[in-house]
């Protein structure tokens, strides 16, 4: 009988210790596969500083600066002042960062939605640029009535149709820009753009892809990824141009009531997450069709080197 018993308590031991194991073992595998919005932020986050690029200039004189792409911007003198209004002399710091191609546009989410006249509609990039000012660490503007002048490249080729367009919202996720009512935008031997801007932060030349029969759009993605931890990009085929969805509800990115995609284009859907500090990405062929419904069945583990490569690829 004293036998019996110690072998049957010595498998209810057992029999407890492997349930204890399984439930502390759970929630570890759980958490460590699931996507990280905190890390996908990050990301964006990294590659806007990896992009900023910095000159020193008197702001008592003219000046020139040429940023690493190719973009050259003209300051006049005396053009800056500083929060209270006071002009600013001597040397302030200008900071820039250049978006000439799709990759940048994800890579920085950046992409390019436009405000028109109340819909959100894609534009058509011919270059972005976030131009800042600061001296001794205090961010200073230009002056009213004053601007500075931009040669802008055009690796896409130079449209007569393009024009300028600012910032709408400061928040990167839901980004969009809205066209400046009187602008000075033109082209210079064909193959580059002259521009004049009066204000400072992002600046985008751009014009409204405008196809017809513009529609809504929905993506499905798997259990688990939502607008906190993935971001879902569009590429246009043949445009320099890439757009986000970030509204979600019930497992669906959805483009809402007033964001509308043209109806036969050819696409690229763009998923990012990243597990582990390990991105995952989707990248699907599409062709947008009325009320289109773009289903993504998996996410799969890259690398960000072959990620900007995939991206640089699309056509």
């Amino acid at each position: 009988m004293k036998l019996k018993n110690l072998l049957l308590l010595t498998i209810g031991a057992i029999i407890t210790s492997t349930s204890c194991k399984k439930v502390e073992s759970e929630p570890i595998i759980a958490t460590e596969s699931k996507p990280n919005g905190a890390q996908l932020s990050n990301f964006f986050t990294e590659n806007i500083t990896a992009a900023k690029q910095n000159f020193t200039i008197n702001a008592s004189s003219p000046a020139l600066i040429t940023g690493n792409q190719g973009t050259t911007l003209q300051f006049s003198t005396n053009s800056f002042e500083d929060a209270t209004g006071n002009s600013v002399s001597g040397n302030i710091n200008v900071e820039l960062i250049e978006i000439y191609e799709k990759k940048d546009m994800l890579f920085l989410n950046k992409q390019t939605l436009g405000d028109n006249n109340g819909t959100l509609s894609p534009l058509i990039s011919g270059g972005e640029f976030k131009i800042t000012a600061s001296q001794n660490g205090n961010e200073i503007r230009l002056k009213p009535s004053y601007n500075y002048n931009a040669t802008i490249q055009a690796p896409a080729g130079v449209n007569p149709n393009m024009d300028i367009f600012y910032q709408n919202s400061a928040n990167d996720d839901t980004l969009t820009w809205t066209q400046e009512d009187s602008s000075s935008i033109s082209i210079i031997s064909g193959v580059k753009y002259n521009a004049y801007f009066d204000s400072l932060e992002w600046v985008n030349c751009d014009y409204f892809m405008n196809q017809a029969n513009p529609t809504s759009v929905s993506v499905n993605v798997p259990n688990g990824f939502d607008n906190t931890n993935c971001a879902i990009f569009i590429s246009f085929d043949g445009y320099n141009s890439l757009t986000s969805i970030y509204n979600y509800s019930n497992g669906n990115f959805n483009t809402g009531d007033y964001y509308r995609i043209p109806e036969g284009l050819s696409v690229h859907f763009i998923a990012l997450a990243f597990i582990n500090n390990i991105p995952y990405s989707a990248i699907i062929p599409a062709t947008i069709t009325t009320n289109h419904l773009q289903i993504i069945s998996a996410l799969t583990a890259t690398t960000e080197s072959q990620l900007a490569t995939d991206i640089q690829n699309l056509p």
